[in-house]
């Protein structure tokens, strides 16, 4: 008998067993002098070393929305923003910050501004005949940039919540503004999976056949599936690519006819949850009937960490964060104190991420960090230690790969990069322990995650 998981989660029960009776010992303040309350970004700028934290609500003079700014030692103010900043990201090595501010300390610049030559420029409007509008995300999509949200226009263009970067401006979305949708748009995320663009957000159209989640085949926008709900009531606002799979996160839940609660994924032909009902996330009184509200979604070393407004991933939680390796949770340390974790980052290997402003502890209101021990994946391994051997992966630089200690027979075998994206999916032939020879051309990256049966997996750093 084999072990049910792809990676063997047997850190979930150490990190129960070590918990004390605080959280005080694994979370911690990050040392900001401006306290951040529900941050809104909290993001890990590589190219910069630097790690952003935003929040909600005014701090200086009453007025002004500060971003700060850690390099690893100390704290700055990088600028005032005159409302809430929602996302930021680095492009073409320039800092981009997006969201619903439409004034900065000392300019009139709204919406969007980039950061150059140690101060902040305009970089596009996007509003309606009133000024107002709300950048909720900015994406990067195959080196093309992309921001999303609620806003009418963008460089005098309509284009209902929707832009795509061209050269020096924007420019709406080919056929998306002319989608007949009943209400604002309320656009999340945008990512491109199996070849087609998909973007999500809370949308539909009377007859409610685009609903929530669109994808664009380079002619026109199609619903992802028929006569699924999508988000539900309320919506989806996150996407992310994860072993092969689409996973949305958002608020929905299964009382409405969900395959998920608060987060499901899509194989590209059906929906599917990430544990059966009354076993994967709950929220209020740990029923299912009670959506919880999922944010932000990264791959980190080959684990989906998943972060929201929630209690519990099958069991209770310290915080609203937990682990996913596709086929269990991992909890990270401590006692719960927070149901709220959104949004998060890694930054210096550390992760950091956002609490709401109702924790009892003052300390670990706001922007914190975790000092415990983050989820790991392990090669899962067969039961009967005796008769089993073990899994190994090489790779020549002539490119092939093989896969050592396995059982005579056909193994379905999968390669993803880094990032969770299937890159090889084929069958191999093992004969005397040793898996048949595949090609597998270095392709850029630095490690490879390679999984077979769905059960073993093991790491692949190819030569250089």
């Amino acid at each position: 008998m084999k072990t049910r998981n792809i990676r063997s989660f047997w850190s979930l029960l150490t990190c129960f067993t070590m918990a004390t009776s605080t959280s005080a010992q694994y979370w911690e303040e990050t040392g900001s002098p401006v306290y951040t309350p529900a941050p809104t970004i909290v993001y890990a700028d590589s190219v910069h070393d630097w790690l952003l934290v935003a929040g909600q609500g005014p701090f200086i003079d009453n007025m002004y929305f500060p971003l700060m700014r850690y390099d690893g030692t100390q704290w700055d103010t990088l600028g005032l923003f005159g409302n809430q900043i929602r996302s930021a990201i680095v492009y073409h090595d320039t800092l981009i910050v997006g969201g619903g501010f439409t004034f900065m300390a000392g300019s009139n610049i709204g919406q969007i501004a980039y950061y150059a030559d140690g101060i902040w420029h305009p970089y596009g409007e996007f509003a309606d005949q009133w000024g107002d509008g709300l950048i909720q995300r900015l994406r990067l999509v195959d080196g093309d940039l992309y921001a999303l949200g609620q806003f009418e226009n963008v460089d005098g263009q309509f284009c209902n919540g929707l832009a795509k970067r061209v050269g020096g401006h924007w420019e709406p979305m080919p056929g998306w503004a002319n989608l007949n949708f009943t209400i604002d748009t309320r656009l999340g995320d945008i990512i491109r999976y199996q070849g087609k663009l998909v973007v999500a957000g809370a949308f539909h159209n009377p007859e409610l056949s685009l609903m929530n989640m669109l994808q664009y085949d380079g002619g026109e926008w199609l619903p992802v599936c028929t006569n699924c709900l999508h988000g539900g009531q309320d919506g989806v606002g996150a996407l992310i690519e994860y072993e092969g799979d689409l996973y949305a996160g958002g608020i929905f839940f299964y009382a409405t006819g969900n395959a998920g609660q608060g987060i499901m994924r899509w194989d590209g032909e059906q929906w599917y949850p990430l544990k059966p009902m009354g076993e994967g996330l709950q929220n209020i009184n740990y029923s299912d009937q009670y959506s919880p509200s999922i944010i932000d979604l990264k791959v980190r070393e080959g684990l989906l960490y998943i972060g929201g407004a929630t209690n519990s991933w099958t069991m209770a939680t310290p915080a609203g964060i937990c682990a996913w390796d596709g086929t269990d949770f991992c909890i990270l340390q401590g006692e719960p104190f927070s149901d709220y974790y959104a949004p998060f980052d890694f930054y210096h290997d550390t992760l950091y991420g956002g609490t709401g402003p109702g924790v009892d502890d003052p300390a670990l209101r706001g922007a914190i960090r975790y000092l415990g021990e983050l989820c790991t994946s392990t090669v899962g391994v067969e039961e009967n230690a005796a008769v089993a051997k073990p899994l190994q992966v090489v790779w020549s630089p002539t490119g092939e790969l093989a896969v050592l200690g396995l059982s005579d027979g056909t193994h379905q075998l999968k390669v993803y990069d880094a990032q969770g994206r299937l890159v090889l999916d084929q069958q191999i032939t093992s004969t005397a322990g040793r898996g048949g020879s595949v090609n597998f051309s270095e392709r850029g990256a630095a490690v490879y995650l390679v999984v077979v049966d769905h059960e073993r997996t093991g790491r692949l750093v190819p030569l250089r």
